[in-house]
């Protein structure tokens, strides 16, 4: 037996028990690379002290370019009940895989652990109450569909106008309990790829890559692209992103922060469940569903920059506050 982090256990425990619910009878994958196994392994141990029978597979960081699992991993996403993912920073999210894509597609269910560790994986957005961040996403994202214009603002300076029409929001509603569905840990937010958008973002929580920022990042959005940056890290930022060519600029998501248990921290994975929050995405919108037609862009890579609370957001013209949508639950 590895010897894991109790609170990291507990974190691992509960997700099973209580996120994925995982019923004895069925097969259970965790997938981890080689910098993340000590989380592979934590899982592993918890899913034991449940009565399952975990599958644990570990494989070399996947590193830059397509980001895919070997075959004989990607086989076995798809052919398990339940799946566990935790991968390190070296590891592009396997959330913007085919083979995750493909393992939902016939029917395994699971959550994604981009960047996770067993600090993160002991916080406690990881134990929050998703049945009311379920019901919460959901209703939010039944509010937004329909929508053709959302407007997000901050007293930092952000004001990006997204072009939402003919797009479906999704609720990441952090439980994982229905064949085929699939999220992250720590969960809990409504997003959607934007068939445009236009304006000023100022990222003043955290960006994927970076982690927390010390100042403010401020990109400049047209068209649908990342035009330029400006900030302590912007010329860092645009280099690593020009490395996977053009599609890398694309504006692939608008995300909204629905947990609230989750606290900035630095960690991209939980900062962006955030309630209040509002996340953009850039490069991959292929693997997220919902995508206005004429609008998926397929890249190698797909980073999220955190835009701190308070936001400001309007939904063709209409205030639309998420922290209400748990008075529903209530």
């Amino acid at each position: 037996m590895v010897r894991v982090n109790p609170e990291a256990y507990a974190g691992a425990k509960h997700a099973l028990a209580h996120v994925l619910r995982v019923e004895r009878h069925a097969s259970l994958l965790v997938l981890t690379d080689e910098d993340a196994s000590t989380v592979g392994w934590t899982f592993y141990e918890a899913a034991r002290e449940l009565g399952l029978a975990p599958c644990l597979t570990i494989m070399p960081p996947t590193g830059e370019g397509d980001g895919e699992p070997p075959a004989l991993a990607a086989a076995s996403l798809a052919g398990c009940d339940v799946f566990v993912v935790a991968t390190s920073l070296r590891s592009k999210s396997m959330s913007h895989t085919r083979a995750r894509r493909a393992a939902c597609a016939a029917g395994a269910r699971g959550v994604t652990l981009p960047g996770m560790n067993e600090e993160l994986l002991s916080r406690p957005a990881v134990r929050a109450d998703y049945e009311a961040i379920a019901a919460a996403t959901e209703a939010l994202a039944s509010r937004l569909n329909g929508t053709k214009r959302v407007r997000v603002r901050t007293p930092a300076g952000t004001d990006v106008t997204f072009d939402v029409e003919g797009g479906v929001w999704f609720a990441e509603r952090g439980l994982c309990d229905i064949a085929g569905g699939f999220g992250n840990l720590p969960g809990g937010e409504v997003s959607l790829a934007p068939a445009s958008a236009d304006g000023v973002l100022v990222v003043d929580a955290s960006i994927s890559v970076v982690g927390k920022v010390s100042t403010p990042l401020t990109l400049e959005l047209a068209h649908g692209r990342l035009m330029g940056a400006s900030g302590e890290g912007a010329e860092a930022l645009l280099s690593f992103l020009r490395r996977f060519g053009p599609e890398a600029m694309n504006v692939a998501e608008i995300g909204i922060g629905m947990n609230p248990a989750a606290r900035i921290s630095g960690h991209v994975l939980e900062d962006e469940k955030v309630l209040g929050t509002v996340h953009v995405g850039f490069g991959d919108n292929s693997n997220m569903g919902g995508v206005p037609a004429g609008t998926v862009v397929s890249a190698d890579v797909h980073i999220d920059g955190v835009v701190a609370a308070p936001v400001t957001m309007e939904a063709d013209g209409v205030s639309v506050d998420p922290r209400t949508f748990f008075c529903l639950t209530e």
